[in-house]
Order: structure tokens, then C-alpha cells, then sequence
């Protein structure tokens, strides 16, 4: 199990590697530059705060059937068109909310016009999402590395015209922007689910509207878990740009800033923990231990968010200097410096939650996310209005440490995971072997890139004399049966 997971995590991080920093920093950063901080900060606010209540369009449904699909592959036929039909009645719902919560709030014109296309954008990305939950389901790994930058791909051809094209690129404007997504998502869920189609002979005349109310009923406990983490992860930038008074531009600052976090945790943790849930979910059916799993996932990607953190720590700055063309001050490199702090938290998660949600804790997972939402927002009160984007990211560390921080413990106390003090040492020791590397670096007279070159060989390293790759391993896992 083990040799599957790490060779099916390779490709899926090798697939993103080449794709996901070419949309964020060839497409998605310039479209920041093309149209400002503030048009884009309002652009995030709006996105952000149709990603608030997605919960309605997925209502628990994607993890509810990647954990029943993975468990009894037999079940897809007659689960997928009472799913497909449930997903149809709460997108409407989801379009209604999100147009009477917009108008309440104050969006007009050209703001509620972004915000009711962008609500399709979710509505298209949560289709996606669904059908992709199926792939990963039936450990097709691969195929669901492939359909995760579909989309990402056939919107860097259609945004690569719109910005490079000199007669398009002097009037971009963020609509279009949009109508990308919409269209890139609409390719990638044909293509998903004509993939679904073919795993299994889909029984259409399965449908029912009571089979459609029993599996909403059972997904409730995914949908709170779902929309309270949706709050404590997306809910600052939608109270920046509605709260302060330069709002849109410290909500700009903020995306600036959380797009390298963002793409660090797609490469990352958002592959792993698509990976895990289904392979906890069949291991916890058997009986098999699932602690060597999670050790492997641990030392594959808490290093590496180590070694960001560490990094962005001393070049913060020149790293948003080169994101944003030299466009980024000292503000700017703090309020990424700060985020990046909350980096390993992520990966944490992704990890620990993954498995807590497998083995069906919903319950107390619920709890944590409870509490983090009142940490988050109670916090964000008190920072926001005083250090706007920088009050945010110190927020965005609190709460996330603190729901890392609980999913171990409730984890080491549900599933019965031991805690090896000779295993967090080594993690010691690596922090301040990256810590000396990191001030070696920038010792040397070497531009930014080839210093981070230099961090990455280390680091590299580092994971190697820890041993949390040992070469033996390496060489097992990809040695032929």
C-alpha cells in the first residue's frame, strides 16, 4: 500500500509541478496586474465569498461517496445519477442564496453581475469535484492527477490569448477572467464523467427522489464540517473588503500573498489528502494499521512546508518582488512571510483530518471546526481593523495551528496512534539544519532564484540524513514486483 501511494503521489505532484505554477504565476498573477490590486481584491472577496457556501452545492455529498465508493466499489452505479440529480436541485438552491445574501450585503451592478458568474464558476467546480471523487474512489490516482489541471490547462491556452494578444490584452477586464473558469470546467466535467461512465454500467433508472433525501440526510454531518471550514479558510478577505475602508486594496494584498500558499497547498496537501481518504476509508474497513501510512505522508510533506516556511521567513519580500514584477513593497513581503507560517498547519491537516473523517469522526471534526470559527472570526475583529492584510495572515496562523494541533491529539486518542519522541526529534533537527542552510544562502552572492535552488538542494538533503526518504525505500517502492 504503501509503494502505491508514494509512486502515485510522485506523478501527481510531477503532473501539478508543471502545471499549477504556470497558471499562478504565467495567467493568474498577470491577470492581477492587468486589471490592479483592487479590482482583483474585490474579484477575491466575491470568490471567496461564493466558496463560503458551496457547502450547499455539495452538501457533503463528494466525501459522503469517496468514502462509500471506495468502501464498495459496486455501489457507483446506482449512487451516481441520485447524486447527479441531488447536485441539480442544490445548485438552484445554492444560485438563489447566493443572489439574496449579494443584495443584502450591498453588491449592485457590476459587483453582483461577478458575483451571480462566479457562483456558476462553483457550481461547474463542485460537478468537477463530485465526478473526480468517483476516479479517486476506485484508486485511479493517475486519472484524477490528469483531471485535477485539466481545467487549469485549457485556461492558461484561453487566458494566454486574452493577455499576450495585444489587441485583447489592452482591454482585459476581470469578466472574462471568469468566463474562462466556466468554460474550462465545463470541459473537464464532460470529460470526468464520461471516465465515470466507463468504470461502471451506470443504472439510470435507479433514480428516486427518497434514495436522493436518504443520501442528503446521511451527507449533513460532511455539509456542517464542510461549510464551518469554508468560514475559518475563506471568510477574510469577503470581511477586509466589506469591513475596511481601503478594503479592496488590503483584500488585493491578501491574494497576493495567499496565491503562493494557495498553489503550495494544491501541489501538496489537496494531492495527498485526495489520495488518503479513500485509502484510509478501505484500510480502517480491514483492520490494516494506518499509522506507517500516515508516518510516509508526514515525512513526504512536512519537510517540504518546513523548508518554505523557513525560506519565506528571510526572503518573503524579494519572493513578492519577483511574483508581482517588482510591483510588491515591505508590506507586501510581510503579509506573505506571516502566511507562509501557516503552511505546515495546512499539510497537518490534510493529513489528520483526512483520517479522522475515514474513520467517520465527524462529530468531534465538527467541534474543532466550530471552535476555529470562533477563533478566526473573533481574532479577525480584533487584528483586522488595526493591520488589515497582516492581521489576517497572524489570524490565519492562530487558527490553523490550532486545529492542527487538535486533530493530532484526537487522532493519537480515536485511532490509538502512538507518539514516537525519536521521530519528532529528527523533525528538530531538520528545522535547524534548513535554518543554516537558509543563512548559508544568503551568505552567498546569488540571485533569488539560484538561492532557492540552493534551499531546495539542501532541503533535499536534509530529508535524506533525517531519514524521512531513505534511499532503501526509494528503491523499494519503485523496484518491480
Amino acid at each position: 500500500m504503501r509503494r502505491f501511494f508514494v509512486q502515485n503521489i510522485f506523478f501527481l505532484i510531477l503532473v501539478n509541478l508543471i502545471v499549477k505554477p504556470l497558471w499562478i504565476f504565467g495567467i493568474d498573477r498577470n491577470v492581477q496586474l492587468a486589471v490592479g490590486h483592487q479590482v482583483y481584491g474585490q474579484y477575491q472577496a466575491l470568490l471567496n465569498f461564493s466558496i463560503i457556501f458551496q457547502v450547499l452545492l455539495d452538501f457533503g455529498l463528494q466525501s459522503y461517496n469517496n468514502r462509500a465508493v471506495a468502501q464498495a466499489p459496486h455501489t457507483l452505479r446506482t449512487l451516481f445519477p441520485n447524486i447527479l440529480v441531488a447536485k441539480g436541485i442544490l445548485s438552484v438552491g445554492y444560485m438563489a442564496l447566493i443572489a439574496m445574501l449579494g443584495l443584502v450585503l450591498g453588491y449592485r451592478g457590476q459587483a453582483f453581475y461577478l458575483l451571480i458568474i462566479l457562483g456558476l464558476v462553483q457550481v461547474l467546480n463542485s460537478l468537477v469535484l463530485y465526478l473526480r471523487s468517483n476516479v479517486s474512489a476506485m484508486h485511479r490516482f493517475k486519472t484524477d492527477g490528469l483531471l485535477s489541471v485539466l481545467d487549469r490547462l485549457v485556461m492558461i491556452l484561453i487566458c494566454s490569448v486574452l493577455l499576450f494578444r495585444d489587441s485583447l490584452a489592452a482591454h482585459f477586464r476581470i469578466e472574462w477572467f471568469i468566463y474562462a473558469q466556466i468554460v474550462s470546467y465545463a470541459i473537464t466535467s464532460l470529460a470526468a464523467f464520461f471516465i465515470c461512465s466507463r468504470f461502471d454500467r451506470i443504472d439510470w433508472k435507479h433514480y428516486e427522489l427518497r434514495k436522493v433525501w436518504v443520501i442528503c440526510r446521511n451527507s449533513v454531518p460532511y455539509a456542517v464540517l464542510v461549510f464551518l471550514m469554508a468560514i475559518y479558510m475563506r471568510s477574510d478577505v469577503s470581511l477586509m473588503e466589506r469591513l475596511l475602508p481601503n478594503g479592496q486594496y488590503e483584500a488585493g494584498v491578501y491574494a497576493a500573498a495567499y496565491r503562493l500558499l494557495d498553489v503550495a497547498n494544491n501541489i501538496t496537501g489537496v494531492l495527498f489528502a485526495g489520495m488518503l481518504l479513500p485509502m484510509f476509508g478501505s484500510m480502517l474497513v480491514r483492520g490494516e494499521p494506518v499509522q506507517p501510512l500516515i508516518r510516509l505522508s508526514v515525512d513526504l510533506i512536512v519537510p517540504v512546508a518546513i523548508t518554505a516556511l523557513i525560506t519565506t521567513a528571510f526572503l518573503g519580500h524579494e519572493i513578492m518582488m519577483l511574483q508581482l514584477k517588482g510591483k510588491a513593497n515591505v508590506y507586501d513581503g510581510h503579509v506573505f512571510s506571516v502566511l507562509m507560517l501557516a503552511f505546515p498547519a495546512f499539510c497537518i491537516n490534510y493529513i489528520y483530518a483526512t483520517l479522522l473523517t475515514a474513520n467517520g469522526s465527524l462529530k468531534p471534526l465538527i467541534g474543532v471546526a466550530s471552535a476555529a470559527v470562533a477563533i478566526n472570526l473573533g481574532v479577525n475583529l480584533m487584528l483586522m481593523p488595526h493591520y488589515g492584510a497582516l492581521g489576517a495572515a497572524i489570524t490565519c496562523c492562530i487558527t490553523m495551528y490550532f486545529v492542527a494541533v487538535t486533530n493530532i491529539l484526537l487522532s493519537q486518542k480515536i485511532i490509538q496512534l502512538k507518539t514516537d519522541g525519536r521521530w519528532l526529534l529528527r523533525y528538530l533537527v531538520f528545522i535547524v539544519l534548513i535554518a543554516l542552510s537558509v543563512k548559508a544562502m544568503l551568505l552567498l552572492p546569488a540571485g533569488l532564484i539560484a538561492r532557492l535552488a540552493g534551499i531546495g538542494l539542501a532541503a533535499g538533503v536534509a530529508m535524506l540524513l533525517c531519514g524521512f526518504v531513505p534511499f532503501r525505500r526509494i528503491a523499494e517502492t519503485f523496484r518491480n514486483k
